[in-house]
C-alpha cells in the first residue's frame, strides 16, 4: 500500500510536464508520445541489464496483459487525461480521474468476485454528485467549464480504473519492471498514430521534457505501482485506486501553488465528496 501511496505521488506532478509542454507549443498527443517512448527505453535499458533472458521470454498471460495496459491504461488514459488536463486544469482532471474505483469495483465484481453491496453503490452516487460539484462549482451552465473535457475525465477514470485489474490479470510472479517496458512500448505505438507529421518533436526542449516525463511521473511511478499490485490479493482490487487519491490531492496543490488555479468553495465541497465516496467504496 506504501508503493501504491507513493506511485499517487508521484503521479501527482503530471500536470507540470503537461502545462510546460503546452508552453512550448506541443499538443497532448506530442507530450504523451515522448512520455511513453523515454519510459519505455528506461525501462528496457534496465530489463535488459537485469535479465536479458527474462525480458525476452514472457508468457502469453503476462504479454496480454501488457498490451491491454499499453493501450487502453497507459495509450487511451493518457489521450484522455492530458486533453482534460488542458481543458479544464488540474485539480478538476484529477478529481474526474478518481471515478476510477467505480470501474474498477465493476471489474472487481465480474471477475474476481468482489463483494459489490449497497455500500458501493452509495459510494458511487456520492462520487458523481461530488465530480458535478467539482466541475460546475454549483453552477451547472458555467460556461467555463469544457464538457469534452468532463468526458475526457471520466474517460481518464475508466482507463485508469482497469489498470489494477489489467496488472493483476499478468500474475503475482510477474516482474513489474518487464511489465512496464512491454506495456510503455505498445502505448508509444499506439500513441504514435496521433502525432501530428512534420512536428519537431526532435528538438532538444521537447527531447529534455519528454525524458525527464517519461522517468518521473511514468517508469519509476508505474515500476512501483506494480509491484505494489503484485502484493495484493485479487479481492484488493477496488483499494489499489483509494490508497493512489493523494494523486488528486498533491495536483490540486500544484494546480493552486504554482499555477494559481482558483478553488472555490463548492469546488471543495466536490471534491471531498469525491474523496470520500471513493474511501467508503473500500468498505466490504
Amino acid at each position: 500500500m506504501l508503493l501504491i501511496f507513493l506511485s499517487g505521488v508521484l503521479w501527482g506532478t503530471i500536470g507540470i510536464f503537461e502545462k510546460t509542454f503546452a508552453a512550448f507549443g506541443a499538443e497532448g498527443s506530442i507530450s504523451i508520445f515522448l512520455r511513453m517512448s523515454f519510459a519505455f527505453l528506461i525501462t528496457f535499458g534496465f530489463s535488459l541489464v537485469r535479465s536479458r533472458e527474462k525480458f525476452f521470454h514472457v508468457s502469453r498471460r503476462v504479454f496480454l496483459a501488457c498490451v491491454l495496459l499499453g493501450i487502453i491504461s497507459n495509450g487511451v488514459f493518457n489521450i484522455f487525461y492530458s486533453n482534460s488536463i488542458r481543458l479544464n486544469g488540474m485539480a478538476i482532471a484529477a478529481v474526474l480521474m478518481y471515478t476510477a474505483p467505480v470501474f474498477t469495483s465493476i471489474a472487481s465484481k465480474i471477475l474476481f468476485g468482489e463483494k459489490f453491496s449497497r455500500v458501493k453503490i452509495l459510494a458511487l452516487a456520492i462520487n458523481i454528485l461530488g465530480c458535478i460539484l467539482t466541475v460546475t462549482g454549483g453552477n451547472i451552465l458555467n460556461p467555463e467549464v469544457s464538457l469534452i473535457g468532463i468526458c475526457c475525465g471520466i474517460g481518464s477514470g475508466f482507463c485508469y480504473g482497469m489498470a489494477p485489474i489489467f496488472a493483476k490479470l499478468s500474475g503475482d510472479d510477474s516482474d513489474p519492471l518487464i511489465v512496464s517496458a512491454y506495456s510503455f512500448i505498445f502505448a508509444a505505438i499506439f500513441l504514435a498514430v496521433f502525432v501530428p507529421p512534420g512536428f519537431g518533436i526532435f528538438e532538444a526542449k521537447f527531447l529534455g521534457l519528454g525524458f525527464l516525463y517519461g522517468l518521473i511521473p511514468t517508469a519509476l511511478t508505474y515500476v512501483v505501482y506494480y509491484a505494489g499490485i503484485g502484493k495484493l490479493s485479487s479481492s484488493d482490487m477496488s483499494k489499489v485506486p483509494v490508497v493512489a487519491s493523494i494523486e488528486p490531492v498533491t495536483a490540486v496543490l500544484i494546480g493552486s501553488v504554482i499555477y494559481s488555479e482558483q478553488i472555490g468553495f463548492v469546488n471543495l465541497v466536490g471534491m471531498i465528496l469525491v474523496i470520500s465516496g471513493i474511501i467508503l467504496s473500500m468498505r466490504k
